[in-house]
């Protein structure tokens, strides 16, 4: 890719940091390279992205590099974080409140007979509960006959199903007896 292109992207993804790109970026920075390079004017947004992903490897090696050297101060295209709030602060309408030495408000410190009164209070309308043991009643069961009765053709059913598979493995057996056999 031309390091022109990769050069003005690079400025407009400074310019856009910290915020979500979206087709008018898109668009914008489409545009740009344009302006620059009077070439690439109906450029389709899949070149576009491929310029934003280059320029942004392009902006992570030169900020490894910075970082190798031992650069103490910030380069020019990173933002301290009090710019990016304060573009953050114009972007949602937010108007941070500043006070003025003088003007900051004031915690009114509570006298020290009416806090001990209050936690007196406190102590007094509160009693520690005492725990006390209670006996949880059985539950008693009845026996009716017609559950009974029910229990008694369940376990019949069950008892048939399982002599029935008992006679198929049976069959089984002897069919691979046969079988071995031949």
């Amino acid at each position: 890719m031309d390091e022109k292109i990769i050069k003005i992207v690079s400025a407009k993804l400074r310019k856009f940091e910290g915020e979500p790109m979206n087709q008018e970026k898109l668009s914008e920075i489409r545009d740009a390279v344009y302006s620059g390079t009077k070439t690439n004017k109906f450029a389709p947004f899949s070149n576009v992205k491929k310029w934003v992903k280059a320029a942004r490897a392009g902006m992570k090696k030169e900020a490894a590099a910075a970082q190798k050297k031992g650069a103490s101060r910030p380069q020019k295209h990173q933002k301290p974080e009090k710019q990016s709030f304060k573009v953050n602060e114009r972007r949602y309408g937010i108007e941070p409140v500043r006070h003025a030495p003088s003007e900051l408000p004031r915690v009114r410190e509570m006298p020290r007979h009416i806090e001990a009164s209050l936690n007196s209070v406190k102590e007094e309308s509160a009693p520690e509960p005492q725990l006390q043991e209670v006996a949880l009643a059985k539950p008693t069961v009845v026996f009716d006959k017609v559950y009974l009765q029910s229990i008694k053709f369940e376990i019949a059913g069950i008892r048939q199903t399982m002599e029935r598979v008992s006679r198929q493995l049976d069959k089984l057996e002897r069919e691979i007896v046969s079988q071995k056999e031949d």
